[in-house]
């Protein structure tokens, strides 16, 4: 039986079972950015040094190389992870890919979430704390079902996380107490080697590590949020899933099959570019409705349709994530959603698969 070790304000300290102390000291979960750290790579106290450079880097593959940088401070620990531990920091990694942000966010999201639950979706802990981060209703995170579900845990953490200043280039142990505060700020950052395997492992077959005794390999890799260096990319809508698939069959479609993808989500929401590039069509679409055609920068088209309202114009640039209209239900269709499509030319007929396109920026689905 385990054994659970408390300390003065309710925190657990550690979990017992035998001789094994596990560590968890669960922070408390608080909103906004917390102390003001120094912007230094340098460890937050003298009892944090450096770890030694002895761990194997991948090698890198010739172009769309991602690289995941680490800079670890003080003794690293590791862990057996379940399948269910896995899957979460899998979720936070895939949350922070699909917000356009680099793979230093996700490190810092995995090893926050690993010292707060053990990567485990927990309905307790200190005081209202609860979820992965163990973020608290009462303190303006959300209520219990928002901070039990991971992807609304994950997208939270993570859009805190970027209004911190200079957290790319911070220790992660600052980066995540700006976030988080909780009552032990050092404890993350034993968690960053581990964290750094994890997210490798759902980033991206490109994806390699990068450690650093320094600053250097985070700093070079502050801005890498896109394998092809075009900057950022997307998914059309957050926290959607697809329904009906690429080249699925029936009546509906004049073609014989779907040329693209759906999210069901419902009218009036808000729908974003999932790159940089330029609009080459915004209007009545016939039956796609209220639509969208986007130019890439990789050359490729997008094509976002049953709009229930056009938020850009012909000719206009447009960057990742910029919206530009909300869904609908106008044109050939059954309900509300979003249809989305990759083409190789601006019309219809060009149409390839939509779910590769977007796998080979870096976005999961």
């Amino acid at each position: 039986m385990g054994t659970v070790i408390r300390i003065a304000g309710g925190g657990v300290a550690a979990m017992c079972a035998g001789v094994l102390c596990l560590p968890l000291m669960l922070g408390s979960g608080g909103s906004g950015n917390g102390p003001a750290w120094e912007d230094s790579c340098t460890p937050s106290s003298p009892a944090m040094q450096v770890a030694s450079k002895k761990q194997e880097i991948p090698a890198a593959e010739a172009g769309g190389q991602v690289t995941v940088p680490l800079n670890p401070q003080g003794k690293q620990q590791s862990a057996n992870w379940t399948g269910e531990q896995k899957r979460n920091a899998s979720v936070i990694t895939n949350v922070a890919r699909s917000r356009g942000l680099p793979p230093r966010a996700a490190v810092i999201g995995v090893a926050t979430a690993i010292q707060e639950s053990m990567l485990k979706n927990i309905r307790h802990g200190d005081r209202d704390s609860q979820g992965l981060f163990q973020q608290r209703p009462s303190q303006g995170w959300g209520t219990v079902a928002q901070i039990t579900d991971p992807i609304h845990a994950s997208n939270s953490f993570l859009a805190r996380l970027a209004k911190v200043g200079k957290w790319q280039t911070k220790p992660l142990t600052q980066a995540a107490q700006n976030v988080q505060r909780s009552g032990f700020p050092d404890a993350y950052a034993q968690w960053e080697k581990a964290a750094g395997e994890l997210v490798v492992k759902s980033w991206g077959k490109k994806a390699v590590l990068s450690t650093t005794s320094g600053c250097d390999a985070v700093k070079n890799a502050a801005n890498s949020t896109d394998t092809k260096g075009k900057g950022g990319w997307a998914l059309p809508v957050e926290n959607s899933r697809v329904t009906t698939p690429y080249k699925a069959g029936g009546g509906m479609w004049s073609s014989g099959s779907h040329t693209g993808i759906d999210f069901p989500v419902a009218t009036g929401t808000r729908v974003q570019a999932v790159g940089t590039g330029t609009v080459v069509e915004a209007g009545w679409g016939g039956a796609y409705g209220n639509n969208v055609v986007i130019k890439m920068s990789d050359g490729k088209y997008t094509h976002y349709g049953h709009l229930s309202k056009i938020s850009v114009s012909k000719n206009q640039t447009v960057k990742a994530r910029q919206q530009i209209g909300l869904s609908g239900a106008t044109g050939n269709v059954s309900g509300p959603h979003l249809h989305f499509e990759a083409r190789t030319g601006p019309a219809y007929g060009s149409d390839m698969n939509p779910v590769a396109y977007l796998r080979s920026h870096g976005l999961s689905l």
